[in-house]
């Protein structure tokens, strides 16, 4: 028996086996750990329909309705900005730019590691992945999952555009 289930699938697993979810296009795989935390918060709110957005590490925007996770998109930008030491604000100048412009993001990185500017890379980073990110962000009902600084750029990144985001 397969340790993941293809999505589309109900975010409480019927049979009661919790397992990671898989999806062939775009490739990805929403650990087990964070179904449980959309089953959660499903179970609360039965007739929410949105999007959560795991922040961490790797980012998860996981699309839900009527009790099942329809689709998800994972980034690894949480990793990318540990590995270039991108922190603190997300610029909001660089982040705009890369969300006009997310074919620029290397050269937004090279200028923000040149300049010494962690808050330039960091709005690159979340810019280019919200600008992947817009059709399931833009007019849904977000609700944001984490803690940390991290979690705190995404939401003023996303304030910042206008989009209906709470905190979990």
């Amino acid at each position: 028996m397969a340790n993941f289930v293809t999505v589309p699938a109900k975010a409480t697993p019927e049979s009661g086996a919790w397992c990671d979810l898989h999806q062939e296009r775009p490739r990805g795989l929403l650990p087990a750990a964070d179904r449980k935390c959309v089953a959660g918060y499903v179970t609360a709110n039965p007739e929410w329909a949105g999007v959560v957005l795991f922040v961490g590490e790797v980012s998860h925007w996981v699309q839900v309705s009527a009790g099942e996770i329809v689709s998800f998109q994972s980034f690894l930008t949480g990793r990318l900005a540990q590995v270039l030491g991108a922190e603190g604000a997300p610029d909001a100048d660089v982040l705009q730019d890369t969300m006009s412009q997310p074919e620029r993001l290397a050269g937004l990185l090279r200028s923000a590691e040149v300049s010494g500017n962690p808050g330039a890379a960091l709005g690159a980073l979340i810019g280019a992945e919200l600008a992947a990110t817009r059709a399931f962000w833009l007019g849904a009902d977000l609700r944001l999952m984490g803690d940390g600084p991290l979690a705190d750029a995404y939401e003023a990144a996303l304030r910042a555009q206008a989009a209906w985001v709470t905190r979990s």
